[in-house]
C-alpha cells in the first residue's frame, strides 16, 4: 500500500509538471511580487545590447523605469534573439518581449499590447542628394537593396500599392551588409538612397565615418510596443504597463531616453 501511494504521488507530480510546462515562467514571491520574464535583443545597439554581462540600451532603461512604478512586479531581463523571443512569447516561456515592434492586426489578436507605445521607429531616407526629400523623389532612383522581409520591405510594398503613380523600383538581398556598409554605398554614389528606421545607430555611423549623407524628415512613423503573453492574469499587467508608460511620457523621461540613445526625441511625432 505504501509503495502504491508513493507511486501515485510520483505520477501526480509528473502530470502537474507537464500541465505547467507551457505556461509563462513568472512566479510570485512570498511578498506577492510577481516576477515577469522579459526577452530583449542582446545585439541590437542602441535599442538593446549586452555589455559587461549586463543588458543595456534604450529599452532596458525604459523597462527599469516601468518596473520602478509597478510595486507588484519585478522584471527579469533575458537576452534573446528576435525570432526566438517571439516563439518564446507564443509558448508562454516569456511574459513580455521588448524589441521595438510595430502594432499589427495579427499581433493585437495574438498578444496583449499596452495602451501606450514605448517609442517610435521613424522611417527616413538617407541620401547623397539633397533634392531627395520624400518618397516621391525616389522614383527612378537606385535604392540600396533591402532584406526580403521585415519593416522596410513591407513599407515599400505598401507604398507601391497605395501610390501606383509613384512606384519605386527596388531589389532585395540577403547579403547581410552592416548599416555602416550600406551608408557607405550611398556616400560613394553606388546608390542614390537608403531607407531605414532611424533608431539603428545611423547618426553615430555618419558622424564617426565622416559620411556626406543627407537625412530626410520621417516619411513614416511607426509607434513601437511591448508584446505581452495573452492570459486573463496578464490583462491587468498590460493595463498597468500602459499607465506607467503614460506617466513616464508626461514626466519627460521617455523623451530623455530617446535623445540619449537616438539623438532625437521620437515622441514629438505623436
Amino acid at each position: 500500500m505504501v509503495k502504491r501511494t508513493k507511486l501515485l504521488i510520483f505520477l501526480g507530480l509528473i502530470l502537474l509538471l507537464a500541465a505547467c510546462s507551457g505556461e509563462a515562467s513568472s512566479v510570485k514571491s512570498e511578498t506577492g511580487v510577481r516576477t515577469i520574464e522579459v526577452a530583449v535583443p542582446p545585439t541590437s545597439k542602441p535599442l538593446s545590447w549586452e555589455e559587461n554581462g549586463k543588458l543595456v540600451g534604450y529599452e532596458p532603461e525604459i523597462l527599469k523605469l516601468v518596473d520602478e512604478k509597478l510595486a507588484d512586479y519585478e522584471f527579469n531581463l533575458v537576452g534573446v534573439a528576435d525570432s526566438a523571443a517571439e516563439i518564446g512569447l507564443d509558448t508562454g516561456k516569456y511574459d513580455m518581449i521588448a524589441q521595438g515592434l510595430f502594432k499589427s492586426a495579427e499581433r493585437e489578436e495574438k498578444y496583449l499590447l499596452p495602451s501606450e507605445n514605448n517609442g517610435a521607429s521613424l522611417m527616413k531616407i538617407y541620401t547623397n542628394n539633397k533634392n531627395i526629400k520624400d518618397m516621391k523623389d525616389l522614383v527612378g532612383k537606385k535604392i540600396v537593396p533591402t532584406t526580403p522581409t521585415g519593416g522596410v520591405f513591407n513599407f515599400l510594398m505598401a507604398w507601391n500599392e497605395e501610390n501606383p503613380e509613384y512606384k519605386i523600383e527596388f531589389k532585395t538581398s540577403d547579403a547581410g551588409l552592416s548599416y555602416a556598409d550600406r551608408l557607405k554605398e550611398v556616400d560613394s554614389g553606388k546608390y542614390d538612397a537608403l531607407i531605414l528606421p532611424s533608431n539603428l545607430g545611423q547618426s553615430k555611423i555618419i558622424e564617426n565615418e565622416n559620411l556626406n549623407i543627407h537625412v530626410t524628415d520621417p516619411v513614416k512613423v511607426f509607434p513601437t510596443y511591448f508584446l505581452i503573453y495573452k492570459t486573463e492574469e496578464n490583462k491587468k499587467f498590460a493595463e498597468e504597463v500602459g499607465n506607467a508608460l503614460k506617466e513616464l511620457k508626461e514626466e519627460g523621461k521617455l523623451s530623455e531616453l530617446s535623445i540619449k540613445y537616438y539623438d532625437e526625441d521620437v515622441f514629438i511625432h505623436e
